[in-house]
């Protein structure tokens, strides 16, 4: 009688443990940064990432001009017939180029790509 709660006990706390794994999904952390400058214009966009929260921000301008955008959300990462894709969602994002949606993903050895655009990570 022992030996068979026992090894039911064993059996659960097993169990719970591969739903744990199980649930705990792909996350990043830290930084990563994309930045482009056209000479009298430039772009930066950094994604900082923790836990299943990101934030976007945007900085640009031309001319010496500077606008800031932050945009705050959720991801997640999914394995898909197409590969890996990170899934985004903003709340009241009014920036064009920071949108919700699936977009294809790539970790590479420098940092991550979002949708063929490579984010270098920051130390």
């Amino acid at each position: 009688m022992k030996n068979v709660i026992r090894i039911t006990a064993v059996a659960l706390l097993l169990t719970m443990l591969c739903i744990c794994l199980a649930a705990c999904g792909k996350t990043l952390s830290g930084k990563y940064e994309y930045e482009i400058n056209l000479g009298l214009a430039s772009a930066k966009t950094v994604y900082s990432f923790s836990g299943k929260n990101v934030t976007v921000t945007v900085q640009g301008g031309a001319l010496g001009a500077s606008n800031t955008t932050e945009i705050k959300g959720t991801y997640e990462i999914i394995e898909s017939d197409a590969g890996m894709e990170i899934e985004f969602t903003f709340e009241d994002s009014e920036d064009e180029d920071v949108k919700s949606g699936k977009f294809s993903f790539e970790e590479t050895e420098d940092g991550i790509k979002i949708a063929g655009i490579e984010y270098k990570k920051q130390k």
